[in-house]
């Protein structure tokens, strides 16, 4: 550390003053950034976290900052011989960092051809995937969703998700998507690059009913933002508002030279978990090894490129990252990132798990389920037909388990036309490491249901040769039952159909599931 200049009263120059509060205020931020880190971590085990993917990962790719596009888009004026004021509107707007109304000057002035400079700029088909595409999509199975201001088709490429360009209610519902919410380059019609469509296509009431839906029961994690302008804020702000009161943690995963220390507090007095990460030189390793610990211990996934076919033909030349949003119809953000050097050769598809590249960064406990196990934990549902709805809703909530290979549920509605239908039940209630009951006054109400099955389970139960869950789907007398000694779910035994919002009931009893998981791959009997 270089010596300190004092002058002759012994005070410290307000240069060094000022470096010296830096690192006394990196001192202190470090305890909380690991913690801030661990919560991240816990929440992508619960396997619902939305991630919010900015312009960096289109620069880590190579292709412009919306700054280069903007001067690409002035050099083509100029070149058709426009009139120098609109040239020069759209050059101040773009000076001023004022992206989306620069793009909406720069199209009423070119027409068309502004159509044609979009699609020629934005294909991506001749770029190979960044490292850092290919590390989110290793978080692919603790997602539950991917939102994005890129237009370009990185991101379904690492994910292989399906993409939608406006936001329903019954997207909102869904699992493994991408909703992007500039558009996608395939369909010029949805492409929002100036303020007043971004606007329209946000402001509607089911966009803003379907965005707060999400946003109000799942966590957030930003990552590929810079702060390009000050409305990087604003649409943190909107989200924040989406969110409500109560609302899961929000995180950002942000270069540290972005954030000041006044800066960094007031993202925090909004609710923001910050992450910061050195980008000295414009390099981001420590993003990737940040990346690479949070996905330390998920199974290997392959991720495979979507078939050329399906992209525009390559018009090689600039691209640009667009990644101007503002969530609730508000300031529109574009953020302008330096180029982006990750300084590292592309990772190979299947080597996603490779260990962490820089020792002595902040250390994560590692996940408990760190590979699947050999043979997945059969588990089973029983159930009254009555019920069959709710059992779907749970099964559709342990899907990361089954994609993971961690657990393969069975019930009776699996038993084909032509089998022994009493054997198959038996056999399967015999095998299962995990049973669910599923408990309703038409469950306690089935001879079947309670004699056979339920009975049989719990004297596995008391044997050590399974694990018998009860899950209180309704109100009912169910605690002087022989299973009602045995810890039910949800949270307190509170029944489904009480809950306000039944996704959230049936993500604890998920998350109650993949406990009890993790404790059975630990001590398997």
């Amino acid at each position: 550390m270089p010596q300190k200049c004092v002058s002759r009263s012994g005070a410290i120059h307000s240069e060094d003053a000022a470096q010296i509060a830096m690192e006394n205020a990196n001192t202190m931020n470090a305890g909380d950034d690991a913690a801030v880190l661990a919560e991240l971590q816990g929440a992508l085990e619960g396997g619902d976290v939305v991630l919010f993917v900015g312009g960096g990962i289109s620069v880590a790719a190579g292709l412009p900052t919306w700054r280069q596009f903007a001067e690409g888009v002035i050099a083509l004026m100029r070149q058709r011989g426009l009139d120098a004021a609109m040239v020069q509107e759209v050059a101040d707007l773009a000076h001023a960092q004022r992206y989306l109304d620069a793009m909406a000057a720069a199209e009423d002035a070119l027409g068309p051809v502004f159509q044609e400079q979009v699609m020629a700029v934005l294909d991506d088909a001749g770029h190979e995937l960044p490292p850092i595409a290919h590390a989110l999509a290793a978080l692919r199975y603790d997602l539950r969703a991917v939102v994005t201001t890129n237009l370009n088709h990185l991101l379904e490429r690492a994910f292989g998700w399906e993409v939608f360009t406006t936001i329903t209610d019954a997207v909102a519902h869904g699992r493994g998507f991408i909703l992007k919410l500039q558009g996608t380059l395939r369909d010029p019609s949805t492409w929002a690059l100036t303020r007043e469509r971004f606007h329209a296509q946000l402001s509607a009431p089911e966009a803003r009913r379907a965005l707060a839906s999400v946003f109000s029961v799942c966590p957030v994690l930003f990552v590929g933002f810079g702060w390009g302008d000050d409305s990087f804020e604003q649409m943190l702000r909107d989200v924040r508002d989406l969110s409500g009161e109560g609302a899961p943690p929000r995180f950002a995963l942000m270069p540290a030279s972005s954030l000041p220390p006044y800066r960094r507090k007031t993202l925090q007095e909004m609710g923001f978990r910050i992450l910061p990460y050195d980008n000295v030189g414009g390099k981001h390793a420590e993003l990737l090894d940040i990346l690479d610990r949070l996905v330390e211990g998920s199974s290997r996934i392959d991720i495979r490129p979507a078939p050329k076919s399906i992209l525009p033909p390559a018009i090689p030349d600039l691209e640009i990252p667009p990644s101007s949003s503002g969530l609730s119809g508000l300031a529109g953000f574009a953020a302008s990132w330096s180029l982006l050097d990750f300084g590292e050769p592309e990772m190979p598809a299947g080597a996603l798990d490779a260990p962490s590249r820089a020792a002595g960064s902040i250390a994560l406990t590692s996940r408990r389920m760190s590979e699947p196990p050999a043979n997945p934990i059969e588990v089973f549902f029983s159930y009254s037909e009555a019920d069959r709805d709710l059992r779907d809703k749970i099964e559709t909530h342990l899907a990361i388990l089954k994609r993971k290979g961690v657990i393969r549920g069975w019930h009776e509605g699996e038993i084909g036309a032509g089998e022994d239908w009493d054997r198959e039940v038996r056999e399967h209630l015999e095998s299962a490491k995990m049973i669910l009951l599923l408990i309703s006054a038409d469950f306690l109400a089935s001879d079947f249901c309670y004699e056979a099955q339920m009975r049989r389970a719990i004297q596995r139960h008391e044997r050590g040769e399974a694990r018998v869950i009860p899950i209180i789907l309704d109100a009912c007398d169910w605690e002087p039952a022989p299973f009602g000694k045995l810890k039910p779910l949800p949270d307190k035994g509170r029944a489904v159909t009480s809950w306000a919002n039944q996704s959230e009931a049936f993500a604890d009893i998920a998350r109650g599931i993949r406990k009890e998981v993790e404790q059975l791959t630990q001590n398997p009997s």
